[in-house]
């Protein structure tokens, strides 16, 4: 591990202490330094930022890439919608625990890092819808380009003269199971605001035809939205 991996890694887990959430891998704290990295640069993630979130969230890099495209407009809906959490999750604070309102009152900057802790799943979710578009759209593409089917004479019966379709796969090459992530978000339902919309183009996307995306920022009736004294369950 090199010195500057040394230090993110030494600062994950410096955030998830901050915000009273020992328990979590530090991959959390990571996703929450990076988002706060990019959104205070407007730039995307580079580097060990940029390695860490290709093999942890793809569909969070997605998201800071495509706001990194978007200017200062894009960056202020990914701020508002930090600033949204930050208000529910100190009013929360305050009923659950005074002391720990005024201790997140003494330190104020555990507050947007909180927030921004919470955000995760949003980002995530609005990330994959910008994946799942450019599927789609690859896919479109791909269907629009004439077929082109080869022949290659005998090559794929008995009788031909190299490899013959029963020899396909026998290289050894089955795939290995992909490891378990560290950073593990859960799906949430969203709601894309206007601005949102209009930043990741993403106009077209209907995302409250149903139930299931009906919630625009932190829903407090589905349970807690903030840490708890003792870490979150």
């Amino acid at each position: 591990m090199t010195p500057s991996e040394e230090i993110f890694w030494a600062r994950a887990r410096s955030t998830v202490r901050d915000i009273g959430m020992q328990h979590l891998d530090p991959a959390h704290g990571a996703a929450v330094n990076i988002v706060r990295w990019c959104l205070a640069g407007g730039r995307r993630p580079t580097h060990h930022r940029q390695v860490f979130l290709e093999a942890e969230s793809l569909a969070i890099l997605a998201y800071l890439e495509k706001l990194a495209k978007s200017g200062d407009v894009g960056w202020r809906t990914l701020d508002e919608r930090i600033r949204l959490h930050a208000v529910v999750l100190q009013d929360m604070m305050g009923r659950v625990d005074p002391w720990l309102h005024v201790a997140f009152f003494l330190y104020p900057s555990r507050v947007p890092l909180a927030a921004t802790w919470h955000a995760l799943p949003e980002i995530a979710a609005i990330g994959q819808t910008i994946l799942d578009r450019q599927a789609k759209l690859h896919a479109l593409a791909l269907g629009a380009m004439p077929t082109v089917i080869e022949t290659n004479g005998g090559t794929s019966g008995d009788g031909g003269e190299k490899g013959g379709s029963g020899k396909a796969g026998s290289a050894g090459t089955t795939a290995k199971p992909r490891p378990a992530l560290r950073l593990s978000l859960p799906p949430v339902p969203i709601i894309l605001t206007q601005a949102e919309k209009t930043t990741l183009d993403l106009d077209d996307v209907s995302t409250d035809d149903s139930e299931d995306n009906t919630s625009e920022g932190p829903d407090v009736k589905d349970g807690p939205i903030g840490p708890k004294p003792g870490g979150r369950k």
